[in-house]
């Protein structure tokens, strides 16, 4: 068996090559010293998160480096400090600050408009498949007890106290909407700060900003450029088979599991969303992955202004007609 956590290492952090192992490249322009942004790269929620700033604006770095450290502490759940891990140990009211009380209410209204597709209960099924350990595949009967214990449980809200409680066994997992609520997050920041314009790159949740963004999506299996295309105050999440994966039995296993069946998603190799934030880029990006096409193409049905790029196990692709317009002409045959 062998095991891949395609996290790129901390030597030679230029700007393509992170994104490039992040299933996504911001295409580059020129522009002199003086004009040039500066770009800052931070370790947070399992993933590099890069940042791209006006010179002016450089002073901010280190607030967002404080806001990184904050939020990473609060939503890691093998943190035992963190409130995640607060709420998985208990089964009484755990009262939150408002921005992680927010978060988990996007959470479980995404879970339910994407009929479970997205589900933040499911830190035991990741457990099972030890991803951050030791990566095996479980029997069947392990697989159906997590499953039941999911279906039996759910989170609790007192919108007064700003308290959530956990009701059931199941355990709280922010792996698949974390990265794109803190993108959100950041976007509220630098809008407050009056920032003209940036780039955020979180593992692959992309937001640019105050002016148009080039950016390629690569082939999952080819190295080379699937897509090309144009944003402008819009979110682009990947979720594809090679982040973190292993290989069993000649199979690939990835990391992006279907709350339904306790398996990894077996219809796409990579998922492409863009929507108007990251939250929701991030989660239907992951929901997708771990689905179908007809699970794809509810999403297309009940969430106005999203588009998809989806590559499926064979080679073949989809393309809504929404990412047909933000694809650059030579990539839309």
């Amino acid at each position: 068996m062998s095991f891949l956590w395609n996290r790129p290492s901390l030597c030679g952090l230029v700007k393509w090559v992170l994104f490039a192992a992040l299933g996504i490249m911001v295409l580059p322009f020129s522009l002199s010293f003086s004009q040039a942004p500066l770009r800052k790269t931070f370790l947070g929620f399992d993933t590099f998160i890069e940042v791209e700033l006006p010179r002016k604006n450089a002073s901010l770095f280190s607030e967002i480096a404080h806001l990184v450290r904050r939020y990473d502490s609060l939503w890691n759940r093998f943190s035992s400090e963190s409130l995640v891990t607060r709420i998985n140990s208990s089964q009484s009211w755990v009262t939150l600050d408002d921005e992680t009380f927010h978060l988990l209410k996007e959470a479980s209204v995404l879970s339910e408009r994407t009929y479970g597709m997205f589900c933040p209960l499911i830190g035991g099924l990741m457990d099972l498949w030890g991803f951050s350990t030791n990566p095996r595949v479980p029997s069947p009967q392990d697989l159906e007890r997590e499953l039941q214990i999911i279906r039996e449980s759910t989170i609790m809200f007192n919108e007064e106290e700003k308290a959530v409680a956990r009701i059931g066994e199941a355990k709280l997992d922010l792996g698949g909407v974390a990265k794109g609520y803190f993108v959100d997050l950041l976007v509220r920041f630098l809008k407050e700060k009056k920032v003209g314009y940036f780039l955020i790159n979180a593992g692959g949740t992309v937001f640019g900003a105050g002016k148009t963004w080039d950016v390629g999506i690569l082939h999952p299996r080819e190295g080379r450029l699937l897509g090309s295309i144009r944003i402008r105050n819009l979110c682009v999440s990947t979720s594809a088979d090679y982040f973190r994966f292993f290989e069993e039995g000649g199979r690939r296993y990835h990391h992006v599991l279907n709350p339904q069946n306790g398996y990894p998603g077996e219809t796409f190799i990579s998922v492409t969303v863009v929507a108007p934030c990251g939250t929701i880029a991030d989660v239907l990006s992951t929901a997708i992955m771990a689905g179908d096409e007809a699970f794809l193409r509810r999403v297309l049905s009940e969430f106005p202004g999203v588009s998809v790029l989806a590559v499926k196990k064979d080679g073949s692709t989809i393309i809504s007609p929404g990412m047909q317009e933000l694809l650059n002409s030579e990539y839309k045959g």
